[in-house]
Protein backbone atom coordinates (compact mmCIF):
# COMPACT_ATOMS: atom_id res chain seq x y z
CA UNK A 1 0.00 0.00 0.00
CA UNK A 2 1.66 3.20 -0.70
CA UNK A 3 1.08 6.74 0.66
CA UNK A 4 -1.53 8.02 -1.53
CA UNK A 5 -3.91 4.80 -0.95
CA UNK A 6 -6.32 4.92 2.19
CA UNK A 7 -7.93 2.00 3.65
CA UNK A 8 -11.41 1.88 2.89
CA UNK A 9 -13.71 -0.71 4.80
CA UNK A 10 -17.10 -0.75 3.44
CA UNK A 11 -19.21 -1.78 6.54
CA UNK A 12 -22.45 -2.24 4.20
CA UNK A 13 -20.27 -5.27 2.35
CA UNK A 14 -18.48 -6.97 5.79
CA UNK A 15 -21.93 -6.84 7.65
CA UNK A 16 -24.99 -6.24 5.42
CA UNK A 17 -27.26 -7.70 7.93
CA UNK A 18 -26.24 -5.14 10.67
CA UNK A 19 -26.06 -2.29 8.15
CA UNK A 20 -29.46 -3.31 6.97
CA UNK A 21 -31.03 -3.20 11.12
CA UNK A 22 -29.18 0.31 11.22
CA UNK A 23 -31.08 1.77 8.46
CA UNK A 24 -34.35 0.25 9.80
CA UNK A 25 -33.61 1.53 12.99
CA UNK A 26 -33.41 5.01 11.69
CA UNK A 27 -35.79 4.89 9.88
CA UNK A 28 -38.15 3.36 12.93
CA UNK A 29 -36.87 6.83 15.19
CA UNK A 30 -38.19 8.78 12.61
CA UNK A 31 -41.48 7.86 12.63
CA UNK A 32 -41.62 6.66 16.13
CA UNK A 33 -43.80 9.49 17.08
CA UNK A 34 -46.83 8.05 14.83
CA UNK A 35 -45.51 4.12 16.26
CA UNK A 36 -45.96 4.69 19.67
CA UNK A 37 -47.81 7.93 19.95
CA UNK A 38 -46.54 11.79 20.78
CA UNK A 39 -47.07 11.40 24.26
CA UNK A 40 -45.19 8.17 25.18
CA UNK A 41 -42.32 9.16 21.82
CA UNK A 42 -41.88 12.28 24.12
CA UNK A 43 -40.01 10.12 26.98
CA UNK A 44 -39.20 7.41 24.63
CA UNK A 45 -37.05 6.40 21.91
CA UNK A 46 -35.18 3.49 19.96
CA UNK A 47 -31.48 2.95 20.67
CA UNK A 48 -30.60 -0.15 19.28
CA UNK A 49 -31.91 -2.73 17.23
CA UNK A 50 -30.33 -6.27 17.15
CA UNK A 51 -31.49 -9.73 15.42
CA UNK A 52 -34.33 -10.55 17.40
CA UNK A 53 -34.70 -7.15 20.14
CA UNK A 54 -35.02 -3.60 20.10
CA UNK A 55 -34.00 -1.41 22.96
CA UNK A 56 -35.79 1.36 23.53
CA UNK A 57 -34.42 4.27 26.47
CA UNK A 58 -37.40 5.56 28.23
CA UNK A 59 -36.89 8.05 31.42
CA UNK A 60 -40.97 7.78 32.11
CA UNK A 61 -42.64 5.30 34.09
CA UNK A 62 -45.81 5.91 32.53
CA UNK A 63 -44.23 5.68 29.37
CA UNK A 64 -42.48 2.54 30.14
CA UNK A 65 -45.39 0.76 31.22
CA UNK A 66 -47.30 1.37 27.90
CA UNK A 67 -44.37 0.60 26.12
CA UNK A 68 -43.90 -2.39 27.28
CA UNK A 69 -47.52 -3.91 26.01
CA UNK A 70 -46.80 -2.18 22.60
CA UNK A 71 -44.47 -4.82 21.46
CA UNK A 72 -46.85 -5.76 18.75
CA UNK A 73 -47.66 -2.76 17.28
CA UNK A 74 -43.39 -1.98 17.29
CA UNK A 75 -43.00 -5.08 15.51
CA UNK A 76 -45.99 -4.55 13.00
CA UNK A 77 -44.00 -1.33 11.98
CA UNK A 78 -40.86 -3.10 11.82
CA UNK A 79 -42.04 -5.64 9.68
CA UNK A 80 -43.15 -3.04 7.48
CA UNK A 81 -39.65 -1.54 7.48
CA UNK A 82 -38.62 -4.77 6.09
CA UNK A 83 -36.92 -6.19 9.49
CA UNK A 84 -37.21 -9.72 10.25
CA UNK A 85 -36.29 -11.47 13.70
CA UNK A 86 -34.76 -14.44 13.47
CA UNK A 87 -36.59 -15.86 16.22
CA UNK A 88 -38.53 -14.81 19.17
CA UNK A 89 -38.75 -10.85 19.34
CA UNK A 90 -37.81 -9.11 22.46
CA UNK A 91 -38.80 -5.67 23.33
CA UNK A 92 -36.63 -4.58 25.81
CA UNK A 93 -37.38 -1.23 27.92
CA UNK A 94 -34.48 0.43 29.73
CA UNK A 95 -33.99 3.78 32.03
CA UNK A 96 -30.58 4.16 31.04
CA UNK A 97 -30.09 6.71 28.47
CA UNK A 98 -27.70 5.86 25.74
CA UNK A 99 -24.16 6.92 26.32
CA UNK A 100 -22.61 9.36 24.93
CA UNK A 101 -20.68 8.05 22.12
CA UNK A 102 -17.81 10.05 23.21
CA UNK A 103 -17.65 8.86 26.60
CA UNK A 104 -17.92 5.31 25.67
CA UNK A 105 -14.97 3.22 26.83
CA UNK A 106 -13.44 0.33 24.65
CA UNK A 107 -13.34 -3.18 25.71
CA UNK A 108 -9.76 -4.90 26.50
CA UNK A 109 -9.18 -7.73 23.93
CA UNK A 110 -6.38 -9.85 23.75
CA UNK A 111 -4.08 -9.78 20.76
CA UNK A 112 -0.98 -10.57 19.16
CA UNK A 113 -0.56 -7.37 17.46
CA UNK A 114 -0.87 -3.99 19.61
CA UNK A 115 -2.98 -1.78 18.15
CA UNK A 116 -3.34 1.98 19.27
CA UNK A 117 -6.37 2.21 21.01
CA UNK A 118 -6.89 5.85 21.03
CA UNK A 119 -6.85 5.33 16.83
CA UNK A 120 -9.54 3.08 17.29
CA UNK A 121 -11.25 5.90 19.56
CA UNK A 122 -10.76 7.83 17.25
CA UNK A 123 -12.59 5.97 14.40
CA UNK A 124 -15.70 4.70 16.83
CA UNK A 125 -16.16 8.64 17.28
CA UNK A 126 -16.12 9.16 13.83
CA UNK A 127 -18.65 6.21 12.90
CA UNK A 128 -22.47 6.36 12.38
CA UNK A 129 -24.11 6.72 15.94
CA UNK A 130 -26.67 3.87 15.36
CA UNK A 131 -23.92 1.30 13.96
CA UNK A 132 -23.80 -1.04 17.18
CA UNK A 133 -20.92 -0.70 19.43
CA UNK A 134 -20.16 -4.35 18.94
CA UNK A 135 -19.52 -3.47 15.34
CA UNK A 136 -18.14 -0.02 15.32
CA UNK A 137 -15.70 -1.68 17.88
CA UNK A 138 -14.22 -4.40 15.14
CA UNK A 139 -14.46 -2.36 12.07
CA UNK A 140 -12.68 0.68 13.89
CA UNK A 141 -10.11 -1.52 15.29
CA UNK A 142 -9.39 -3.38 11.71
CA UNK A 143 -8.97 0.18 10.10
CA UNK A 144 -6.63 0.81 13.37
CA UNK A 145 -4.69 -2.65 12.77
CA UNK A 146 -4.19 -2.22 8.89
CA UNK A 147 -3.26 1.46 9.29
CA UNK A 148 0.05 0.04 11.43
CA UNK A 149 0.49 -3.16 9.82
CA UNK A 150 0.92 -1.68 5.88
CA UNK A 151 2.62 1.85 8.03
CA UNK A 152 0.41 4.21 6.57
CA UNK A 153 -1.12 6.74 8.92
Amino acid sequence: MNENESIHIDVERMFPAAARRVKILEELKRFWPSVVGESISRYSRPCVLGVNELVVSVNNDYARQRLIHMKGTILKKLSRLEYKPEGDFVLKVTGAEPQDRNAKTVRSVHRKFKTDEERVKQYMCDAPDTLPEDINYAVSHLKAYLEERFGRR
